[in-house]
């Protein structure tokens, strides 16, 4: 996924140090130490004319990240799909997504955030997914996504102008297998049943005897259990 020329300008990475943990520039950008972009402000006025929030959580908070030995304070923009670090001087930058800073834990979120392959709408993505349930080679992923929806001027006195806002759309499930690239959850049982045919009746009396709504985050979390026991039978 591209990253947004909103937010970069200059490639950095983190130079760890025991007596200064601070961020530094680097002569080679193309070096395989990068782990941070510098975020560019000079769009930051046009940016807060915006209605809304690119942000699930507008707060930096204090985050472990694979890959890196010191915690850092980011949050997560879900407008851009990107990884936001700030340092001690409020200096914004952007982590890279590669491995292995692919493994994200954020003080008081509950859900890791991982950096995986994954298709939506047969389009091919490496981005930043919600890990909401993983167990027996298989885990389930929630998008969290926010787009941008054009204003409008209005054209005549009977219309009515609307502003540019970021707008959350409705989240969207993915499943995994043996962390292979994930794919959209299934969303009824006849797909549950196209994917392990050879289980049919115990779907059909697992979804009988449950009301799981294949709508529902903790439903499907509780239909990918299910799921789970098909695949280690």
């Amino acid at each position: 996924m591209k990253i947004n020329l909103f937010y970069i300008s200059l490639l950095f990475f983190v130079s760890y140090n025991s007596n200064s943990q601070r961020i530094s520039d680097i002569v080679d950008p193309f070096s395989s130490n990068t782990t941070l972009f510098k975020n560019s402000n000079q769009n930051k006025t046009a940016l807060n004319k915006i209605e809304g929030s690119p942000y699930l959580i507008e707060e930096f908070r204090s985050a472990s990240i694979s890959g890196i030995a010191q915690k850092l304070m980011i949050r997560y923009n879900a407008f851009t799909d990107i990884i936001e670090v700030q340092n001690e001087n409020k200096e914004l930058f952007s982590l890279t997504k590669s491995n292995p800073f692919n493994n994200i834990e954020i003080v008081l979120i509950p859900n890791k955030i991982k950096l995986i392959n994954y298709l939506a709408k047969g389009n091919a993505f490496f981005g930043y997914l919600f890990e909401i349930y993983n167990q027996e080679n298989l885990a389930l992923y929630r998008r969290d996504r926010i787009t941008l929806k054009k204003g409008k001027e209005a054209s005549n006195s009977y219309q009515v102008a609307t502003e540019t806002m970021y707008v959350k759309e409705n989240v969207e499930y993915y499943i995994s297998f043996k962390n292979e690239t994930a794919l959209q959850m299934v969303k009824n049982k006849k797909e549950l049943e196209a994917i392990f045919p050879n289980h049919k009746q115990e779907i059909e009396i697992f979804l009988k005897n449950n009301n799981y709504s294949f709508k529902k985050e903790q439903d499907l979390i509780e239909i990918a259990k299910f799921i789970t026991t098909l695949i280690i039978k």
